[in-house]
Formats: C-alpha cells, structure tokens, sequence
C-alpha cells in the first residue's frame, strides 16, 4: 500500500522525474527553468510557507500535492498530479484530502486552485469537496477555472 510522506531534499529527483511522466502523458512540454520551476525549487516555493506531499509505492513516487501561502490567511493547492497507471484507485482524493486537512490545522480561512477544464476527474474532486468557482486569481496563462473554498 501506498505512503503519504511529506517532502524531503533526497525525494528530489524522483519528483522532478515524476512530474516528467505526468506532463508527458498529457502531452505537455515540462520546463524546470520556466513554467515549472516551482517544482526545481520546492523548499523555497512550497516548504518554508507551506507543505508538499509525496506519495510513495515502494521508492517510486506516484502522486504529489501541495499548498502554499498565497495572501494572509489563503492558501493555494497546487500539484495534485496521479501518475497515469495509479489513477482511479482513490490517491487523488487521498492527496487532495490530506492537503485540505494540512490547510484547516494550519488555520487558512480559505484555499484556491486553478485548473483547466478537460481535467474533469479533477473538476469532480474539487466540486464534491464543495468549492465554488470564483473569477481568476493569478496569472497562470494555462488555466482556465479558478475555486475556492471557505475553510472556517
């Protein structure tokens, strides 16, 4: 069975290649000096205001998810990515959940996200867990629905 860990520096290279096979299967170019970068910098981006999780199968890693501060009391859910084979077996809603959790214990009044509309395994998660569409938010050029969700 599958373990969620919480990030650490020797997890890195497994995370960078895991984010090469997600991107790929959805035929999207993956760039760790651009777009992506956020993904070469996780201490910084998502440790020291936040917290990232990796799901482990044995040493591979096969989901993420993470949050981070984006305003006084908003956090942001970013990287809830499943590898392709593991998806429809619960690990997305398992990430997701433990996100929303570490975002209540961490007292945020509200969390958002961002994704795009042909991820509807993605849509229906966010939408049962009772976030509601909101206008745009940040200026991520590939997204294309913005959520949020009141957490108090």
């Amino acid at each position: 069975m599958p373990e969620i860990k919480i990030y650490s520096s020797d997890m890195q290279n497994k995370i960078e290649e895991f984010f090469g096979i997600c991107f790929d299967a959805l035929s999207w170019d993956f760039n760790l000096e651009g777009r992506h970068s956020d993904i070469k910098n996780i201490p910084e981006v998502y440790m020291k205001n936040g917290c990232m999780w990796c799901l482990i199968d044995g040493k591979k890693v096969i989901g993420t998810s993470a949050v981070r501060t984006i305003a006084p009391g908003i956090a942001e859910l970013k990287r809830l990515y499943v590898l392709p084979e593991y998806q429809g077996k619960g690990y997305g809603k398992l990430l997701f959940e433990t996100a929303l959790q570490y975002a209540k214990a961490e007292k945020y009044k509200k969390i958002r996200l961002d994704t795009q509309k042909d991820r509807s395994a993605s849509r229906h998660l966010i939408e049962t867990h009772g976030f509601k569409e909101i206008s745009g938010y940040n200026d991520n050029p590939f997204a294309e629905l913005y959520y949020e969700l009141d957490l108090i």
